[in-house]
C-alpha cells in the first residue's frame, strides 16, 4: 500500500470527480435573496453556515454544512472571492451543492 503525502490527501477530497454527488441549483430572477451565509470564502469550496427560515437556500433544499463546489459552472477551487460576490448576486444564478447528508 502506497502511503499518501497530506498534499496528495487534499487533493483527493478537492477533487470533485471523488465527491459526493452535488446537486444543481438554480436562483432565478424572482430571487432577492439567497438567504444563505458562508464559511470562508473562495478560492476553494466553501460550507454553508446558515440558512435564512423561508429563504431561498432552505426552500430548495440547503443546510449549513453543505459544500459549495461551483457557481454558474465556475470551479470555487480557481474563483477569486469578488468574482463569488459579483456571481451570487446574478440572477439566474447556478449553484452546484454537494449536500452534507
Amino acid at each position: 500500500d502506497k502511503v499518501q503525502s497530506k498534499e496528495e490527501q487534499r487533493d483527493v477530497v478537492q477533487d470533485p470527480s471523488a465527491r459526493r454527488n452535488p446537486v444543481e441549483l438554480v436562483a432565478d430572477e424572482n430571487v432577492v435573496k439567497l438567504g444563505m451565509t458562508f464559511e470562508g470564502k473562495p478560492p476553494g469550496y466553501i460550507k454553508v453556515k446558515a440558512c435564512s427560515e423561508g429563504g431561498w437556500a432552505e426552500s430548495v433544499g440547503i443546510q449549513p454544512g453543505d459544500t459549495i463546489v461551483s457557481v454558474d459552472g465556475e470551479d470555487l477551487q480557481d474563483m477569486v472571492a469578488a468574482d463569488f460576490k459579483t456571481l451570487c448576486k446574478k440572477r439566474p444564478v447556478q449553484f452546484l451543492v454537494e449536500q452534507a447528508s
